[in-house]
């Protein structure tokens, strides 16, 4: 009861979509039903296809999983370095600068071609979509910080390693956080675009193979569980956030 009071709004808006979509289609047939089936036969493949999805599923994740981590665990520490140290920041901007201009997708032959498998090129760009949104955030993150939090911990005589667990980190964490939420939705995105080169599975993979045939009934069901995959990964990142961040206003 409590779940549906907290999300009633989320539930009646899923609602409208849905019955909108039913009216379009199958009551006043204003969308070609060869490119927008009827939902009711998309709900009916469903159990034909669970296994196979379910499969990409695990594909997906695992390509996503590994980038973005790796993504986090680099950015947050490099660009915790830079922001602290403004020697770094006065040489290294530029580059970041350019670099993270250059559109991820472009570089989809050459990640094929340079990496041995299609799995390692994968990961290696959706990384790279995570990585440089991460980084930035962290940097301004880090800069951005009251220079009293800093000037406390000199008084108080804070070793390094407490200095930044406990004061940098936390303070910068709203604004790093942030970023994280952007670069995971870059970084789904980026997975569809990887899955279309070259993948044997995968959530994409299943939308792009039936495209192919003209199946639009079976790419309409892979819409419907990517978008379903990808509310359940949002929620449970910002309840994993809203943990981190219980101490703000917002939580």
């Amino acid at each position: 009861m409590q779940f549906f009071k907290r999300y009633q709004g989320v539930i009646f808006i899923g609602v409208l979509l849905v019955v909108g979509y039913v009216l379009l289609t199958d009551g006043f047939q204003v969308l070609p039903p060869f490119l927008f089936p009827s939902l009711g036969k998309v709900v009916r493949l469903t159990p034909g296809y669970t296994g196979q999805l379910l499969e990409g599923l695990q594909s997906s994740l695992f390509l996503l999983v590994t980038a973005y981590v790796l993504a986090v665990a680099m950015a947050i520490s490099l660009g915790t370095l830079i922001g602290l140290k403004n020697i770094l920041r006065r040489n290294l901007t530029p580059y970041i600068n350019a670099f993270s201009a250059i559109p991820v997708p472009l570089l989809t032959p050459y990640a094929i071609h340079i990496f041995p498998t299609f799995k390692a090129a994968s990961i290696f760009l959706i990384w790279l979509a995570a990585f440089w949104v991460i980084l930035g955030t962290t940097i301004g993150a880090v800069m951005s910080i009251d220079r009293r939090y800093l000037e406390n911990a000199a008084m108080l005589e804070m070793p390094p390693r407490t200095k930044l667990f406990r004061v940098i980190l936390p303070a910068a964490s709203p604004t790093i956080l942030v970023g994280c939420s952007i670069a995971l939705t870059l970084s789904f995105m980026m997975l569809a675009v990887a899955e279309m080169f070259g993948a044997k599975s995968g959530m994409a993979f299943f939308i792009q193979y039936y495209s192919d045939f003209a199946r639009f009934d079976l790419v309409m069901l892979g819409f419907f569980f990517v978008s379903v995959v990808l509310v359940v990964i949002m929620h449970g990142f910002d309840r994993l956030k809203a943990r981190i961040l219980h101490w703000t206003l917002n939580n």
